[in-house]
């Protein structure tokens, strides 16, 4: 009964602490600071690219003042850092 509860708590902690992470987040230039400073740390070329790509489309939201969209691109670009 435990064992279940546990598990039934680590999952739903995996599928919403990503929605957390990005209220968190704040679309605003020192953000986006941080945000080149973690893409550039990252070695693999693939999720690198993928960072890049994520991290452009979150300045142009940002000069848009769309901080949804902003919010989006930032929190899909910091998922390059992961580890599969």
């Amino acid at each position: 009964m435990l064992r279940k509860m546990l598990v039934a708590a680590a999952i739903s902690a995996a599928c919403v602490s990503p929605a957390f992470a990005q209220a968190d987040m704040v679309c605003d230039q020192a953000g986006m600071t941080r945000l080149e400073t973690d893409v550039g740390q990252i070695t693999d070329t693939g999720r690198k690219e993928m960072a890049q790509k994520e991290l452009a489309m979150a300045k142009e939201a940002l000069a848009a003042n769309d901080q949804e969209k902003c919010k989006s691109h930032m929190a899909n670009a910091m998922k390059g850092k992961d580890p599969m």
